[in-house]
């Protein structure tokens, strides 16, 4: 059985070649927001629907018309096109499921963030390396080198050419054999619940506790961020004041400055520094997940929701003084707010799903809102309601032990009885999970 992997390669493209990619990204996003455009005219003058063989058809005109346009590759403008195609398609789903609709965007130079091809060796070849590293042969550009490697081997089938951070990448599918991806399958049977001032906490089926700290890779470069911003904020009232704008209003629709060296200097250090702490971020991640999967080949959590967890306090309108509002507590919850997206929990709950899977093991997640693990005693299935504050669960049956502890072993005792808590108090728990060490035990 064939699956699809892919590999992400760092390009390193000499002065000529890396004005090519930017000529070639420039004419992508033109592509791309000409199409946008044909879309809603097409739409306001009442014309047929602008489908995806149509739009095919306009570029292979358009390519005819213009020399810079025919200098890329077909199948790559293709590619384009079918990224307008399902913007609209997502739309039109969203319209018709009532949400809300977000019409596709123009999107800018800065925010288009590469193009495409379909078939290797037809606009891209990878060619394969005698030494240590490859290169990549891209049409209209030339052989450019490249490093990354992945853990296996396959037939490479599209491939994506990605601007980040000033860096350029190529992003290459594969198809590879089930077995060239398979992993090592744990033995063990555990649950971990997903925290801020402790990353995880980790029960096992034999009763045992183990801890991750939170590396707060945000956290730990926050200053240097705060100092670059307040250099970018002086430097953009600068720029400001020299296109005759005022450096204290925010700029209104069609108003624009030119950065001077400066800025794009200082812009380069900001997006390097966010560039470090997501690779950062992803690194620990990788290796953090290989090795509980490695260990562990029944492993469970809660499903968190990182969009909700992070959302903003309401606004708390005073009911005798309408248009005054009160505290909501928005200070606070921005600083956990920065938490949860620092620590991103999403990415690895994604990252575990994917090598469960290679290692034909099974990674469940349980729902948070019917088996509430921080709230519901592991060992008799009473809810003992908490506020954030309280890091310490104690229960009338005289349970007592760290918040996190007990929600994952309630997540361990749901993997492994189910609704424990339906229908009966669960006085006495299972085994290996007879006695649970209290706080000051643990830290001992």
């Amino acid at each position: 059985m064939m699956l699809q992997r892919k590999i992400t390669f760092r390009l390193y493209p000499n002065a000529t070649q890396k004005n090519l990619l930017e000529d070639s990204l420039a004419l992508h996003c033109r592509a791309y927001n000409t199409l946008l455009e044909e879309h809603r005219r097409r739409h306001e003058s009442g014309e047929p629907f602008f489908s995806f063989s149509a739009m095919c058809r306009e570029i292979t005109t358009w390519r005819k018309l213009s020399p810079a346009l025919g200098s890329l590759n077909a199948q790559s403008l293709q590619v384009t096109a079918r990224r307008v195609d399902l913007a609209f398609a997502a739309f039109f789903r969203r319209v018709k499921a009532g949400e809300e609709p977000g019409y596709p965007r123009f999107k800018s130079l800065q925010r288009f963030r590469g193009w495409g091809y379909k078939t290797h060796g037809d606009g891209w070849k990878v060619i394969q390396p005698r030494g240590k590293h490859g290169k990549i042969r891209l049409s209209g550009i030339g052989e450019v080198p490249m490093r990354g490697k992945g853990r296996f081997s396959g037939t490479p089938k599209t491939a994506e050419v990605l601007r980040r951070g000033g860096k350029w990448y190529l992003s290459v599918t594969y198809n590879v054999r089930r077995e060239d991806v398979s992993r090592k399958k744990g033995i063990e049977t555990g649950a971990f619940d997903w925290g801020i001032d402790t990353l995880l906490t980790l029960v096992t089926q034999e009763g045992s506790l183990e801890t991750v700290e939170n590396p707060r890779w945000l956290k730990s470069k926050l200053e240097s961020l705060k100092t670059l911003q307040r250099a970018v904020s002086r430097e953009e009232a600068r720029a400001k004041v020299l296109a005759g704008l005022d450096p204290g209003s925010p700029l209104s629709k069609g108003q624009h400055f030119l950065p001077t060296k400066k800025l794009k200097r200082l812009y380069a250090q900001v997006r390097n520094l966010h560039g470090k702490i997501a690779r950062q971020r992803h690194d620990f991640y990788h290796k953090l997940s290989a090795e509980l999967v490695s260990r562990f080949g029944f492993l469970g959590t809660e499903n968190l929701e990182p969009s909700k967890m992070s959302r903003r306090p309401k606004k708390k309108e005073s009911p005798d003084n309408p248009g005054v509002f009160l505290p909501n507590g928005a200070a606070a919850k921005s600083g956990l707010n920065r938490g949860i997206l620092d620590g991103a929990p999403a990415k690895l709950l994604g990252m575990l799903r994917t090598k469960a899977e290679e290692a034909a093991s099974e990674f469940t997640l349980g729902n948070t809102r019917k088996m509430k693990p921080s709230q519901r005693c592991h060992r008799c299935g009473t809810i003992v309601p908490k506020t954030l504050r309280d890091r310490v669960h104690t229960c009338s049956c005289g349970c007592i032990c760290g918040r996190d502890e007990n929600a994952a072993r309630t997540i361990l005792r749901w993997m492994l009885e189910g609704e424990f808590w339906s229908g009966t108090g669960q006085a006495i728990p299972p085994k290996g999970l007879q006695e649970t060490p209290s706080i000051s035990a643990v830290a001992d």
